[in-house]
């Protein structure tokens, strides 16, 4: 086959080559990172936090125990 085919695709040119700059997709990886990253770290302070101690179901004593007889 001939190195000169019509049909095969060209090795230079710039129909074939990506824009330098994807200014649609910088704003869409900008706006997706000021959006979730904030989300994700306050997610994240969360779980790591200590739950604080439950209430326990008896209401604190208002009078001294008295002695075991």
């Amino acid at each position: 086959m001939p190195t000169n085919s019509p049909s095969a695709p060209a090795a230079s040119g710039s129909r074939h080559r990506a824009p330098d700059r994807d200014r649609l997709g910088d704003f869409l990886t900008a706006s997706w990172a000021v959006l979730h990253i904030p989300a994700l770290v306050l997610l994240g302070l969360v779980v790591h936090q200590p739950w604080p101690a439950a209430p326990s179901a008896a209401p604190a004593a208002t009078t001294p125990d008295l002695p075991l007889v």
